[in-house]
């Protein structure tokens, strides 16, 4: 049980880290220059682009209806719902891996601040 413990509080603490890019030799104005030639270049590679994804399937769903005391409940004939979906960037992650990989071949290496 201490383990377990032990475990979940340390994923908790790694959830707050934050992280910072370092370089050895440049100082942080070179950073905003560097970042801003790698965020144009990532951009240029894999521009925005909307998807769609489901969050929730079709289903037949009955409701529940309860009285403001809730001693009486009825539930009502399943009914269909349609699927639930969100719109995401599909290049998001490629974008964010080619922005990091571009700072790391300018010299930048990203550190974790506690």
């Amino acid at each position: 049980m201490n383990r377990l413990l032990v475990l979940l509080s340390l994923a908790l603490l790694s959830a707050c880290a934050t992280y910072q890019w370092r370089h050895a030799t440049r100082y942080d104005a070179n950073f905003d220059e560097d970042s801003f030639q790698c965020k144009k270049e990532a951009a240029q590679a894999f521009p925005p682009l909307a998807g769609e994804r489901v969050t929730r399937p079709p289903r037949f769903s009955p409701s529940w209806f309860c009285s403001p005391a809730g001693t009486r409940c009825s539930r009502t004939l399943p009914y269909w719902q349609d699927a639930e979906t969100e719109s995401y960037d599909i290049n998001e992650r490629a974008r964010d891996d080619l922005y990091r990989s571009c700072l790391q071949a300018r010299g930048w290496i990203r550190y974790r601040v506690d």
